[in-house]
C-alpha cells in the first residue's frame, strides 16, 4: 500500500489487495461501504459506477496483452473517488499505473502536476494513461491482421493460417468484450463527478469518451478486417479444394475407358485382335490415341 500526500487530498494506491488492506482502509475511510469493498477481491465485475453520499466507487477494466499465451486479457481497476481523496487498486499488471505511483512518488515536479488541481484531474491522469496504453495493443491488432493478410493471400499454410486467425479473432473479440460495457460508464462518470462539485470534469472526461469512442470505432474496424479475412480464406481453401477435386475427376474420367478395354480383353472369350501377332501392340495404341484425344478435348473445354 503506497500513500502520496498532495495539497489538498491525498491518493492511496493498492497493489494486489488483500483482506487485511481492506480493513486497514475501512478503518480510515468508515464511509465505504463493505459491498463495495468485497467488489474490490471479485475479478468478475462488471464495469460500472456506485454513485454515494460523498464518494463514487468506480470498476473499470483495461486489456493487458499475455505476450507468453499470445491472448488478451482484462485487468480490474477499481477507485473510490472522494473530495479530499483517491483510493486505486488493481492486480499491478497495468503498467501505465504502477509507473505512474511511482512517478509521482520519486519526482516532485509530477506531484504538483498531478495534485495542482482537484482530485477530479488526477482520476483523469489516471484513466487517460490507462486509456492510451490501449493504442499500442489496437496497432499491434492492425499489424498482425496485415501480416495475416499477405500470408493468405500468399498461400501460406493452411493449419497454420486458420490458427493465427483465431487468435487475432478471439483477441479482437476480447478487446471488444472488455470496452463495450466501459463506454456507457465513461459518459456518466462526467455527470457523476460534477455532482460531487468538480468544475472541471466536463472539460476532462469530456476527453476520455473520445478515447474510447476512437477505440470502439477502430475496433469495429478490426472486427470488420477478421470477418473478411475468414471469408477469404475459407473461400481460397474451398478453390483449391475445388481444384484438386476437378484435376482429380479429370483423371478418373480419362483413365475410366481404358480400364474398360483392359478389363474386357481381360476376360476370356473371343475379342478383336486377339488372333493377330500384334494385338499388344493394336490394343495399346489405341488406348494412347483415346488417351490423347481425351486430353485434347478436356484442354479445349478449360476443364485441365
Amino acid at each position: 500500500m503506497k500513500e502520496i500526500l498532495g495539497e489538498g487530498f491525498r491518493w492511496i494506491d493498492v497493489e494486489h489487495p488483500s483482506k487485511a488492506d481492506l480493513e486497514k482502509i475501512h478503518k480510515d475511510f468508515p464511509q465505504f461501504h463493505p459491498l463495495a469493498l468485497e467488489d474490490t477481491l471479485s475479478p468478475i465485475q462488471r464495469p460500472k459506477i456506485d454513485e454515494f453520499d460523498d464518494h463514487l466507487f468506480i470498476v473499470l477494466h483495461f486489456p493487458v496483452f499475455e505476450k507468453r499465451t499470445h491472448k488478451l486479457t482484462s485487468s480490474e481497476v477499481d477507485m473510490f473517488v472522494g473530495e479530499d481523496y483517491i483510493v486505486t487498486l488493481h492486480d499491478g499488471r497495468l503498467k501505465p499505473l504502477t509507473e505512474m505511483v511511482d512517478e509521482v512518488l520519486d519526482d516532485k515536479k509530477k506531484r504538483i502536476e498531478y495534485f495542482g488541481k482537484d482530485a477530479s484531474y488526477l482520476v483523469y491522469s489516471i484513466l487517460n494513461s490507462l486509456l492510451d496504453y490501449c493504442f499500442p495493443i489496437l496497432y499491434k491488432n492492425d499489424v498482425n491482421l496485415d501480416i495475416l493478410e499477405d500470408k493468405i493471400f500468399e498461400g501460406g499454410e493452411f493449419s497454420k493460417l486458420v490458427e493465427e486467425l483465431s487468435i487475432e479473432r478471439r483477441n479482437v473479440l476480447n478487446y471488444r468484450r472488455i470496452v463495450s460495457p466501459q463506454r456507457g460508464v465513461l459518459v456518466n462518470l462526467e455527470g457523476a463527478m460534477k455532482k460531487m462539485g468538480f468544475k472541471m470534469a466536463d472539460v476532462y472526461f469530456d476527453d476520455l469518451v473520445d478515447h474510447i469512442e476512437k477505440i470502439w470505432s477502430s475496433l469495429e474496424e478490426q472486427k470488420e478486417v477478421v470477418d473478411g479475412l475468414n471469408e477469404a480464406n475459407l473461400a481460397l481453401v474451398n478453390t483449391l479444394t475445388n481444384d484438386v477435386v476437378r484435376v482429380l475427376t479429370v483423371i478418373t474420367v480419362i483413365f475410366l475407358p481404358l480400364t474398360l478395354i483392359a478389363s474386357l480383353y481381360g476376360m476370356n472369350v473371343p475379342l478383336p485382335f486377339m488372333e493377330s501377332e500384334y494385338a499388344f501392340e493394336i490394343i495399346l495404341g489405341f488406348m494412347l490415341a483415346l488417351l490423347t484425344l481425351m486430353v485434347f478435348f478436356f484442354r479445349k473445354k478449360h476443364w485441365i
